[in-house]
């Protein structure tokens, strides 16, 4: 979400070291906000939280 400076995991946010699948699931939750498909943003946050765990 907008704002938060720590993560999911507790770590900060600028800690993270992402891999490209993280930043393409940002990508596409970012494309899908910039055109309000709020449901493909959704299904982008729910992939990167799977993916990360």
């Amino acid at each position: 979400m907008p704002g938060n400076s720590v993560a999911p995991d507790g770590k900060a946010a600028s800690t993270r070291v992402d891999c490209d699948s993280c930043e393409e699931f940002r990508l596409g939750e970012t494309e899908a906000n910039a055109e309000r498909d709020w449901s493909r943003a959704t299904d982008c946050r729910v992939l990167l939280r799977r993916h990360q765990d």
